[in-house]
């Protein structure tokens, strides 16, 4: 166990904070992008010194260039530029990454809880230096590593290996090599891409998440509206501060305009980088300290790079993302009031809202601009250190699979057949992920009198319980589908079900025979909820309903039981897959109920 004893006074750290950064404030409050994560310069003067970044071994080191195995191209930050850095004396640590070394800093207990600190662009693990020390003498072993071509890290030289993905294999890759688990995980800026999206695909490492300033983007295909650069440097631009006052107000074409000074600039300097985006002003021996691992342009193709590997991102986080909709361990998101971007109310709410494992906690909102860590990193540390000693992980959440914790919405357009009553039903599987306005602004009785329905019934929103689903078009289109607008929601023909025992309309307990060739696969370690009924039939859960709770999450599902208003002689458990778990429709049909809440269940041959 992790000894929690320290308890700093924040009374002192207060007093011995420095003048604010006017302008820094002021430009953070027209910053406004959708990934408003590394932006901006200004110059700064030189200081001579026998040592560190502006040491002549430093300024006059060889470019040399290495290889590795597979023939990538890097450069190493002489040693002699990260000498007398202020607050960081952490001895250096590597791990081999695809013939790259990747640095990190290690501090602490190594039998102390996992505390993964992640960066972003243009910054690296001297970010954390006022929150590592705090961490670490409360009894965290507190792990911060520097992003592939930042930092102490080897630095590839050409800006396309600096890719989204090759990103996040590379962290990945990081985590796997030093085999942590339950991982209490501190992602900002960039590190929030690369890290949301890692919890989401490893949920089952993840003890505790949290969040300052970031975000996890999922851009419709084909909808991503920015470009990438030609990175040939343009002597013509000016200084930064004169970039970030001519830029577009415009959130696409600021963003582009950014993503094209960033990779074309000559002189891109991360210390200006973090002092504009940071509240309170640094000393010139920090801003320094930030320019220290990149004495010269060829040593910039990341820093030079990130902005542009926005370019590539659309639907691939999208798993991850549901995934962290079930996210039932301690959540807590963090912001910088002056970070109008990554830091808003509006996306600090969106995530809240998304991630259940946020509820009771202090989510909050700092002093402080985008770096957050630069401007109150004791205050943070601290806050942190509380959320740890005050949350309990419960257990491991088991990464989904694309169904998993899916959002849909149906709606069930009845008919007389003869002495049958069939229903069609029509779905937002495949076309949109069931937009709330939209879906509230439904008329069900205008919609079932334009189809000359005997009734037209909603049935969402709708989150798949299942992780794949196998041979069946439930959730993929077809280019024979048939498609309506009902309102302003567009949605396709998915299939029938029969309500003739449950006289036409959808009542509970009552199965329906559904025509569906399809086979639902959850995945083992995964948690299942199964109803069985007055002859020992078991139904198992296949999604779960908001029809009748608004604020019905995966997590409330185990103890679902004590909600049902059950048939005599029914009953409901939640238990854990010890093994996968495949449940299929036999001749072309399924038999599927719903509870008293809307939750639906097919039955296990």
């Amino acid at each position: 166990m992790a000894n929690h004893s320290l308890s700093p006074d924040i009374k002192e750290i207060n007093s011995k904070r420095r003048w604010p950064n006017i302008i820094g404030a002021f430009m953070l409050g027209v910053l406004i992008t959708a990934c408003n994560s590394d932006n901006s310069e200004e110059t700064t003067e030189e200081i001579p010194d026998s040592s560190g970044p502006n040491s002549e071994a430093c300024k006059s080191a060889e470019n040399t260039t290495q290889v590795t195995d597979a023939g990538v191209e890097y450069m190493v930050t002489p040693e002699a530029c990260f000498d007398s850095l202020p607050g960081y004396e952490f001895a250096a640590n590597y791990a081999e990454i695809d013939g790259l070394s990747m640095h990190y800093v290690d501090v602490g207990p190594v039998d102390g809880d996992v505390v993964l600190l992640l960066h972003g662009q243009p910054s690296w693990s001297y970010l954390y230096r006022k929150m590592i020390p705090i961490l670490a003498e409360a009894g965290y072993r507190v792990i911060a590593p520097d992003n592939i071509g930042m930092g102490k890290s080897d630095k590839p030289v050409d800006v396309t290996i600096h890719q989204f993905e090759q990103h996040v294999a590379w962290t990945k890759a990081f985590i796997d090599k030093l085999q942590l688990t339950n991982i209490n995980l501190f992602v900002h800026d960039w590190g929030s891409l690369f890290g949301l999206r890692i919890a989401g695909e490893m949920s089952h490492h993840i003890a505790r998440l949290v969040v300052a300033n970031g975000t996890l983007p999922i851009i419709p295909p084909g909808k991503n509206p920015h470009i990438y650069p030609s990175f040939e440097l343009d002597e013509s631009l000016g200084d930064a501060a004169t970039f970030f006052a001519s830029r577009s107000s415009d959130q696409v074409e600021g963003f582009q305009q950014w993503i094209d000074y960033a990779s074309s600039v000559p002189e891109l300097l991360a210390g200006d980088v973090v002092q504009v985006l940071t509240v309170y002003q640094l000393t010139d021996e920090e801003i320094s300290a930030y320019n220290a691992p990149y004495p010269s342009i060829d040593y910039k193709a990341a820093i030079r790079a990130f902005p542009a590997m926005f370019v590539d991102i659309e639907m691939q986080n999208i798993i991850a993302w549901q995934t962290l909709g079930a996210f039932h361990n301690p959540f807590m998101f963090n912001a910088g009031e002056f970070d109008r971007g990554l830091g808003s109310e509006e996306n600090q709410q969106k995530w809240i809202e998304h991630v259940p494992g946020s509820d009771g906690n202090d989510h909050r909102r700092f002093l402080a601009g985008h770096f957050i860590q630069e401007d109150v990193g004791e205050e943070l540390a601290i806050h942190l250190l509380n959320f740890l000693r005050t949350t309990t992980p419960e257990e491991p959440l088991r990464a989904g699979g694309p169904s998993f914790n899916f959002r849909y919405c149906e709606i069930l357009l009845s008919y007389q057949d003869g002495s049958s009553i069939t229903a069609e039903i029509w779905g937002t599987p495949g076309v949109n992920y069931c937009p709330q306005a939209q879906w509230e602004a439904l008329d069900l009785s205008d919609i079932a009198a334009e189809y000359d329905a005997l009734s037209a019934i909603p049935n969402g929103p709708r989150f798949f319980v299942v992780d794949e689903n196998l041979g069946g078009d439930i959730i993929l289109p077809s280019p024979d589908d048939e498609y309506r607008l009902f309102g302003e929601l567009e949605m396709r023909l998915l299939t029938s079900v029969d309500l003739t025992d449950s006289q036409g309309e959808d009542v509970a307990y009552v199965p329906g025979k559904v025509l569906r060739d399809n086979t639902w696969l959850f995945y083992e370690g995964r948690r299942v909820y199964e109803l069985t009924d007055i002859n020992g039939q078991v139904y198992i859960m296949q999604s779960f309903s908001r029809l009748e709770d608004d604020n019905l999450q995966m997590d409330d599902l185990k103890n679902l039981g004590a909600r049902l208003n059950l048939p005599e002689g029914w009953t409901f458990r939640s238990r854990i897959l010890n093994d996968p778990l495949q449940v299929s429709a036999m001749d072309g049909i399924a038999m599927v109920l719903k509870d008293d809440l809307g939750n639906s269940y097919q039955l296990v041959p």
